[in-house]
């Protein structure tokens, strides 16, 4: 088809992606291949197999902090005292973010193809990372205008999601950081269970205190946004690793 429209001039540039052969660079940077022959001649070639290293060093400083900042906001929400709020957290976050992505435009402007559409990913996932941290301020924001929570099994509720997230959180880091692709299925799971949970915090919100509607819409969206970004960034995760979409692979 593809090759059709461009005789017709439809299409003047067109590629066909072999994912197999875009993510086989991946094995410079995914520990999966440390132990085989071929990661050991990988991690033979000093600078790209450090560069490798950095840029998930840089990552995992990023997600420690943006994690931070998460979990301000869910203490925030739930009443409980905080050394740093996830406001004050957010210049520390900017920086990290920073430095990843000045790490991956230099990975970029000195890899070939298909090296460089790997640290597209990575930054796809920098990204994320940072909208996670962005999420949280606005929620600590919110419950500072709001000056006060929900009680009850409304407030149980929502401190269930908030441990929902902070568990997704971790897989997404087992997955990048240390190739547990195992635990994708159990991550799928978990947010299948935010959803369901999130579903009846509303049906039980409307019944129980519609005058607390508005300001938990607000807060459950952002976190549910927040969650999103997690999972998106494991999907590439797992698929940096694995050289294919986590659909497609048994895992």
């Amino acid at each position: 088809m593809l090759q059709e429209l461009k005789a017709e001039e439809i299409v003047q540039k067109g590629y066909v992606v072999d994912d197999a052969a875009l993510y086989d660079n991946s094995r410079r940077i995914s520990k999966l291949f440390n132990d085989d022959a071929d990661g050991a001649e990988i991690a033979s070639d000093g600078e790209t197999s450090d560069r490798g290293t950095e840029v998930l060093g840089l990552l995992d400083r990023l997600e420690s902090v943006t994690t931070r900042q998460y979990d301000a906001a869910r203490a925030a929400f739930l009443g409980e005292s905080v050394e740093h709020s996830a406001k004050t957290l957010e210049s520390l976050t900017n920086e990290r973010y920073s430095a990843v992505l000045a790490e991956l435009k230099s990975y970029t402007l000195t890899t070939d193809w298909p090296g460089n559409r790997v640290a597209a990913d990575l930054s796809t996932i920098a990204t994320n990372l940072e909208i996670v941290g962005d999420r949280a301020c606005f929620i600590a924001d919110v419950v500072d205008r709001e000056g006060t929570g929900p009680n009850g099994i409304v407030g149980e509720r929502m401190a269930d999601i908030f441990a929902s997230g902070t568990r997704i959180n971790e897989y997404f880091s087992e997955i990048l950081f240390d190739c547990e692709l195992a635990v994708h299925r159990q991550l799928r799971d978990q947010e299948e269970t935010v959803h369901r949970d999130l579903d009846e915090l509303f049906e039980l919100v409307t019944a129980y205190d519609p005058d607390m509607y508005g300001y938990l819409v607000t807060v459950t969206r952002a976190l549910e946004r927040a969650i999103y970004y997690w999972v998106d960034a494991a999907e590439l995760a797992v698929q940096i690793h694995s050289g294919h979409q986590p659909d497609h692979t048994a895992i």
